[in-house]
This record gives C-alpha cells, structure tokens and sequence, in this order.
C-alpha cells in the first residue's frame, strides 16, 4: 500500500501555533485543484488549538487514524487539539480550517464532534480570512464567530445525522462509491465483486467500526441523502428513486421507518426549523 493509504501517524508533527494576540483565531482556505486528485492536504499533524474543519464547496474528507468524516457544503467537524489528522478534498472543492485556541473558547473541544457552519459564518470567516481590518474591529468580530459557533443549536444531535463511516482501507472504495451513487440498484453483493471484497470481510469491517452491518449501513447513508433532496424541494417518488426505491410507496414506508416520520412530515418539520434547515440545505 502507498503512504495516501496507511499514512505515518506514529511520526505525525505538531505544527507551531499561527495565532498572534490579540487575535481569536485564524482560518486557512484549502482548494481541491492545488492538491490534485486523491492528495492528502498534507501528511498527517496536529495543531495545538482546536480545529474546526469545514466545507464551503463540494465534498470534503477529514481523516484522523481510527475514524473519517466526510463533509458536504455547510457541514464541518471540532478536532480537539493535539489530535493527529489530514484531509483529502474531491475535485472542485474548497476545504476550510478555522482554527481557535482553548482560552478563546467558552467550553473546551474535548471531543470530535459534527457541526452545522452556517453560511453567513461561512462567508464571514472567509471574509476575515482575505481582508485587512482595524484589529479590534477584527477581534469583536472573531468573538461573534466563536460564539455563533459555540451555539448548542449547531452541534445537536437529533437522528438527522449522516451515518458513521468505517475508516478501515480495505472498504474504503467500497463506502466511497456507495456515497456518491446511493441509489446504485445493484446487489450488496454485486458491489463486493466489484471491489473485490469478501461478504465476510465487510461484514466484520462494518460491525466492528461502525456497529451495523452493511445493509444497514448503506440504508442509513439512503435515507440520509433522500432527506437532504426533500427538504431541498425534490419531490418525494423522485427522491426516493434517486436514493434506490423502485416505488414511492416502498420508499415512504422505510423512510418512516428509519426517521420516525413520513417524508413530507420530516420535510416541513425541518424547514420550520433554522438549525435542521441549515443542516440539510446543500449549497453546491
């Protein structure tokens, strides 16, 4: 295997601080065309602050040795500091790395955690990221950010979340490919051939990860994306042919059965919502 696949992490380095007083924090803007395809941004490191690692464009993988998250527009994730990681961005995305150390915080980044970035503070760090200021100015404005970002709302925990994804190389293409096409009417087993795989194999990778099987895995990863295309306005019987369901009936039935809720239940509960609308809302 090449380094992309087992990277050092006995050896990862600690990267000195970027964050001068007065300042709260600082935010580097990573594209997916300067890395190439399948690079890592950079060998796996820590940092000594808190790093809140966001995607503002496209799909984004955040990588840390025992577990990987991936991000789509809107979505970032807390790495607590000294905590070895790396990322690797798809093709035309924009990856961002807010980083903020612990005496800037109300409550210490103690564990890993999802979090909804929403778009003005999207906008606002990038823009903080690019252009001069007066230094209070900037420091009133990098304590705003801090504290929209430290709103309990933004990291809640309600069912609504992407399903877990297992880190272990061997199923890695496998995972990848059932996320970009969920819909794939082809057989578990089918999709094993493909990439090689035995039934078995996968069949421990994900009850030791992940704490499920396959099956129910890729359910989980079909619901999840047949819920962000209804609230985004996709009709139903459309949504639910996209996420694998030959009939609308069928779809709704196991959509309820995972959510708790019919389709266009779960869609008006999460549009009257600011923080379940700022979750599902894909900005492309």
């Amino acid at each position: 295997m090449n380094s992309y696949r087992q990277p050092d992490w006995a050896s990862c380095a600690q990267h000195p601080t970027a964050i001068r007083e007065p300042y709260l924090m600082g935010t580097g803007v990573v594209m997916g065309d300067d890395l190439g395809p399948g690079r890592l941004v950079s060998p796996p490191h820590s940092h000594p602050e808190a790093m809140l690692a966001w995607c503002y464009r496209g799909t984004v993988w955040v990588y840390l040795e025992s577990t990987m998250w991936r991000l789509s527009p809107g979505q970032g994730v807390w790495v607590p500091p000294r905590t070895p990681h790396t990322a690797r961005h798809e093709r035309d995305a924009v990856g961002c790395y807010t980083y903020v150390p612990g005496e800037a915080l109300a409550e210490q980044v103690d564990e890993v955690r999802r979090v909804v970035v929403p778009r003005a503070v999207q906008e606002m760090l990038l823009h903080l990221s690019i252009h001069d200021m007066p230094t209070d100015l900037r420091v009133r404005a990098q304590q705003v950010l801090i504290d929209m970002l430290e709103d309990p709302e933004l990291s809640r925990e309600d069912g609504a979340l992407e399903v877990p994804l297992p880190a272990d190389e061997r199923v890695r293409a496998l995972v990848e490919a059932v996320l970009e096409q969920p819909g794939d009417p082809r057989t578990a087993q089918e999709l094993f051939a493909q990439h090689g795989l035995h039934e078995r194999t996968v069949l421990r990778v994900f009850t030791s990860e992940v704490g499920m099987s396959f099956g129910q895995w890729r359910t989980g990863v079909r619901m999840t994306s047949a819920a962000r295309l209804i609230v985004g306005g996709t009709p139903v019987g459309i949504a639910g042919q996209m996420s694998g369901y030959e009939t609308t009936s069928a779809f709704s039935a196991a959509f309820k059965g995972y959510f708790g809720s019919t389709p266009r239940q779960f869609a008006l509960r999460a549009r009257a919502d600011s923080a379940q609308q700022g979750y599902w809302r894909s900005f492309g």
